[in-house]
């Protein structure tokens, strides 16, 4: 039997690691303060702000600190769902393991557009498909959430 050399044997196992470990960290979202932004809705926002998850997939939110904070709007989130609120924090990790949309806003710069939308699992699992929701987000919220759930059917339609 013939023995790799070591820094082959190496490589490869660092590079299966790395591998585990992005298939394990899911997705990472950032929350972006931007004053140069040409439009209101891109100012403050989650990047990416349309993430697909598969159930049990994970999702870390990064720099909720100062202002910026991810709650769940109510209504807008799998029924059954613990309310998502997290704030004061540099990242914090949840695992998704309940099929549906998540609509998440940040509490103080929502009103200028700053929603995200997370897809977990495949439509046909989903407890709350868009025309399901007794209700929308206001003002420049409302716009945003127009426009993911657009990206949405356009994602699922291809």
């Amino acid at each position: 039997m013939r023995m790799l050399p070591a820094a082959l044997l190496a490589m490869l196992l660092i590079g299966g690691a790395a591998l585990a470990q992005s298939e394990v960290s899911g997705e990472e979202i950032d929350q972006v303060s931007d004053p140069t932004a040409e439009r209101v809705l891109d100012m403050f926002r989650f990047e990416p702000d349309f993430v697909r998850l598969p159930v049990g997939g994970r999702v870390t939110f990064n720099n909720s600190r100062g202002q910026h904070t991810v709650v769940s709007a109510k209504g807008l989130i799998p029924e059954g769902v613990d309310k998502i609120s997290i704030a004061n924090t540099a990242s914090e990790t949840r695992t998704m393991d309940v099929p549906g949309l998540y609509v998440l806003t940040c509490k103080v710069h929502g009103r200028y557009g700053m929603v995200m939308l997370i897809a977990v699992g495949e439509p046909d699992t989903w407890q709350n498909p868009p025309s399901s929701w007794a209700k929308s987000l206001p003002g420049r919220a409302g716009e945003k959430l127009d426009l993911l759930v657009s990206r949405l059917d356009k994602e699922f339609k291809s």
